[in-house]
């Protein structure tokens, strides 16, 4: 069977490059002959073009292209090599009608994982990413809307294109209810893709080449936009243990900011001594690594951190806005039960196979 997949695949995200490859690769496993399909929609792909001018639209984006370019251009290039190697990309989709017409290639089509059911993060593009133009097989895998409050203005577009759908999955827990009952069918809650391989698979594709000269122990922290208690509760770390920081995102004053891409971020995540993030794949990667860590608020879209914590009974990992950092770092030496996560893993990987694989029978 000939499936496709549709997501966000060009950004320099981690998560969303290597959430694209896990399901690819989950789908080959399946004996699928499984593409992403290379669907470049220019209003969200600009934002994480290098090139200074390529959004002209917010002069706050500019301003901070020129600052990080040489920075944002070094990983972009990584991007790209791990792109051109590792996915199994369809034909160039700059335009919809280039999308329509590569759509009618496959027996299915998948969407998913990522926030590809966010109205914000898809500029609006709902007959994309909701399969809107597809007349094969129509299937949501681990869909994500961040909050399904962004759902509110745009309901009678998701009841309508939701109910076209053969089978749905989603992602968090909070967009069970709302889309079971836009799409009026069952929605299966699955996994993230990132958790359908394992660490030896990750360990696999890992890439130490930039990190070379690391030193043994570093406290490894990746954080998107601003959180000042990660910030603080990393260089409390770095005072009590005395091992550096690498910081992957945002930067800290003092700290290592290696210029990596996704196999490099895996080899990262590998060799770190502590993990402190306010990432989801930040928090799955340092589960499928086994390292201490604490997860740290993300606004708005916390759901997807409760759900993913939840089911690993890990709960206490995430840190109240609220908590000191006196009260916060005596967590980071808890033990953790990981022959406990690798068993929850196996469970829910094998409920999300079981899915897919239904979904395409």
């Amino acid at each position: 069977m000939k499936v496709g997949i549709l997501t966000f695949h060009r950004t320099t995200n981690y998560g969303a490059a290597l959430q694209a490859y896990a399901l690819q690769e989950t789908l080959r496993s399946l004996g699928m002959d499984a593409s992403i399909i290379d669907y470049r929609n220019r209003d969200i792909y600009s934002y994480y073009d290098y090139r200074i001018f390529s959004d002209c639209r917010h002069i706050k984006t500019i301003i901070g292209k020129i600052l990080r370019y040489s920075y944002n251009k070094k990983v972009s290039r990584h991007f790209e090599r791990f792109r051109d190697t590792r996915m199994n990309l369809s034909p160039n989709c700059d335009t919809f009608e280039k999308l329509k017409q590569e759509e009618t290639r496959y027996d299915a089509i998948i969407c998913g994982s990522d926030q590809i059911w966010n109205p914000n993060a898809i500029y609006m593009d709902f007959e994309a990413f909701l399969l809107g133009t597809v007349q094969c097989k129509k299937i949501a895998y681990a869909a994500s809307a961040g909050s399904v409050s962004l759902w509110e203005k745009y309901l009678k577009t998701y009841w309508e294109l939701l109910r076209r759908f053969d089978a749905i999955s989603v992602r968090e827990a909070d967009m069970v209810h709302p889309a079971t009952e836009l799409s009026r069918q069952d929605v299966a809650l699955v996994c993230d893709p990132t958790l359908l391989l394992n660490q030896a698979d990750w360990i696999g594709i890992e890439n130490r080449e930039n990190s070379k000269s690391f030193p043994k122990g570093y406290i490894l922290v990746y954080f998107l936009g601003k959180n000042k208690n990660v910030v603080r509760n990393a260089l409390a770390l770095h005072e009590r243990t005395g091992l550096p920081i690498v910081s992957l995102g945002r930067n800290i004053k003092g700290s290592y900011r290696p210029a990596v891409g996704p196999e490099g971020f895996l080899s990262l995540f590998h060799h770190a001594t502590y993990v402190l993030t306010s990432s989801f794949h930040g928090t799955i990667f340092a589960m499928q690594y086994r390292k201490p860590f604490l997860v740290f608020g993300n606004g708005m879209y916390n759901s997807r951190m409760r759900t993913l914590l939840e089911h690993f009974s890990l709960q206490c990992r995430m840190v109240p806005d609220s908590a000191t950092v006196e009260r916060t770092l005596p967590l980071l030496y808890e033990s953790i039960d990981w022959g406990k996560i690798r068993m929850c893993q196996e469970t829910i990987k094998t409920r999300s196979i079981d899915f897919i694989k239904k979904a395409l029978s």
